[in-house]
């Protein structure tokens, strides 16, 4: 007897399943009318007029929302979405233009700011009312909660509280968080595949987005650890219908796409679920007289079983039996799981460290990139000075702390006629004979306060002397003291200046001899003057005339000497002339 009580209740059990598996309506079709007609639609004068002003009508889609629209890599239009506003379009003699965008939030964006007329698949709620309007419904599905298959299978929206959970920007189910559930800590994503992987690998708790477009996708990927776990009920917001977007100024556009919707019939809609909706993302409606039949069998099978009754206490033990294995592959799936759950975790963990080594070798890359840009800029700099040094007429010759020639500049090959592979092996003594370099740091510190300056001979590959003025200043280069000795040729300042040497001495022995002159004159002039006047003679006035004029031409002569001494004067002032006589 007792046996015959489990059975009952058992059999209870599965009527109560069968009711709650009937009584909640999971993805459903659009029931659409009867009609079969595709002919055009039928119109008022006011839409054919809205028509003609806008034969075009822009719509921005969700870039990646299977089943019910996506752009293709080609930039191509499909999905559900499509198909139904091509039928439409093509019925009400409108052209529709696909106004591409990154992501869903941008299109919200652009119908917000009346750039766009249309959105192609959106729930109904009244969370966009100031600025969005909606068609008749095309589909019916759920906003579900959907976890890790190790959660409850019986969560609501108050159970989600405190918890992350994935939702897409600008989604419906985004808005609903942000307006209706703010203790839930929303995990923001871009398309639906993101936010499923954020469960998948434990960044968030849950994702809510609607039935049809999340089976998509889970079926797509693979993804073997979700579960469905509630349903998010809210009445007031009609949250389970799925409706194209209008802008809330154009009533006459919202019209023409609900009579397009009325024309097509529940065949053509179908065929078109069929195109986009696996079998196994849809169940089919039960209606009542079905589950009435079904209670029916399910009564009769009652009296089966108690028909059976003793065939069954029979079968107790093997049922037992097998209850224990099916118990131990339950324990032994469940560490299968849990070890998946590990892998899935360490996985991740896997994935965070390689996207942190990626970031870092991408800031490597860039500073490398910079001290590459460095280094050129440097290069060129040096590049732009060693072609000054080359250009000048002044010989450059950097010496290393020991004397030795590390290089020169091409005025110094030009000068001394030796080559570049020459110079580098010789010493500095080797080309001035004088050059000594002290072996103690007193040379480099009066180096290094500032240039020492002093004048030499350097030996030309000739062997002709070339006087160079030079001058030596020390440096620290790579921790190693440099020198750089710079001599200017002063082969011709030198000839300037014995020439002008020769010409000023020549000048101080004109002078001593016009001075000689002059006295030479003036004496023996004084003594006929005298004598001539002694003399009585008529010739004496010519004689004192023309000694009158002689001594003028003395007076001349003085004065020219006088001249020779300013001359002389400048000299010494502004050419360093000095009287040697």
């Amino acid at each position: 007897m007792k046996d015959l009580i489990r059975i009952c209740i058992h059999a209870f059990i599965i009527i109560l399943f069968v009711s709650s598996i009937i009584g909640v309506s999971s993805t459903q079709y659009y029931n659409g009318p009867s009609s079969s007609q595709p002919d055009a639609l039928s119109l008022t004068p006011g839409e054919n007029e809205w028509i003609t002003s806008h034969p075009v009508i822009k719509i921005c889609p969700d870039p990646y929302y299977p089943p019910f629209e996506l752009l293709t890599e080609e930039g191509g239009y499909v999905g559900i979405s499509s198909e139904i506003l091509k039928k439409i379009s093509e019925r009400a003699g409108l052209s529709l233009e696909v106004v591409p965008c990154e992501n869903w939030s941008l299109c919200i964006e652009k119908i917000r700011n009346r750039d766009i007329d249309i959105l192609g698949a959106i729930y109904v709620s009244d969370l966009r009312s100031d600025y969005l309007a909606y068609s008749d419904p095309f589909y019916t599905s759920p906003l579900v909660i959907i976890t890790k298959n190790t959660a409850p299978q019986d969560l609501t929206m108050e159970d989600l509280s405190g918890k992350t959970v994935a939702v897409v920007d600008g989604y419906t189910s985004h808005l609903l968080l942000l307006n209706q559930y703010p203790s839930i800590h929303p995990v923001v994503v871009s398309n639906v595949p993101s936010g499923l992987e954020k469960v998948v690998f434990g960044s968030a708790d849950a994702y809510l987005g609607d039935l049809a477009t999340a089976a998509y996708h889970v079926e797509k990927s693979g993804f073997s650890n979700l579960q469905t776990s509630g349903t998010v009920y809210l009445p007031e917001l009609k949250l389970h219908d799925l409706a194209f977007g209008i802008r809330n100024d154009q009533p006459e556009l919202i019209s023409i796409i609900n009579k397009g919707l009325d024309s097509i019939s529940d065949t053509e809609m179908n065929e078109v679920y069929s195109r986009w909706i696996p079998a196994s993302l849809t169940q089919p409606f039960i209606s009542r007289q079905i589950f009435i039949g079904i209670l029916v069998v399910i009564a009769i099978f009652l009296l089966i079983l108690s028909g059976f009754f003793l065939w069954n206490r029979i079968l107790k033990r093997a049922v037992t039996e097998k209850t224990r294995q099916l118990v131990d592959e339950l324990e032994q799936r469940k560490i299968i799981q849990e070890e998946l759950r590990i892998k899935n975790d360490e996985l991740y963990t896997a994935y965070e460290q390689l996207s942190t080594a990626e970031s870092e070798l991408k800031l490597q890359y860039q500073q490398a990139v910079k001290r590459q840009q460095e280094i050129e800029q440097q290069e060129r700099i040096l590049r732009q000075i060693r072609f000054s040094i080359d250009q000048s007429h002044d010989m450059m010759i950097w010496l290393d702390p020991r004397g030795f020639i590390r290089d020169v500049s091409e005025s110094v090959i030009s000068i001394l006629g030796f080559s570049r592979i020459d110079l580098r092996s010789k010493h500095m003594s080797d080309i001035d004979s004088k050059f000594v370099l002290d072996s103690d740091e007193n040379l480099f510190n009066r180096a290094h306060m500032g240039p020492i300056r002093f004048e030499t001979e350097f030996a030309s590959k000739t062997g002709n002397p070339v006087s160079v003025e030079v001058a030596l200043i020390a440096y620290e280069y790579c921790d190693e003291i440099m020198f750089l000795l710079s001599a200017r040729d002063i082969r011709e300042r030198k000839q300037m200046e014995e020439l002008k040497r020769r010409a000023f001495t020549q000048i101080d022995k004109n002078v001593e001899q016009f001075a000689i002159l002059n006295d030479q004159i003036r004496n023996p002039l004084t003594l006929l003057m005298i004598y001539a006047e002694e003399m009585e003679s008529p010739d004496s006035e010519k004689i004192l005339e023309q000694i009158s004029r002689i001594d003028n031409l003395v007076d001349k002569l003085d004065k020219g000497l006088l001249e020779s001494e300013k001359v002389r004067a400048f000299l010494r002032k502004y050419y360093s002339y000095e009287n040697k006589g």
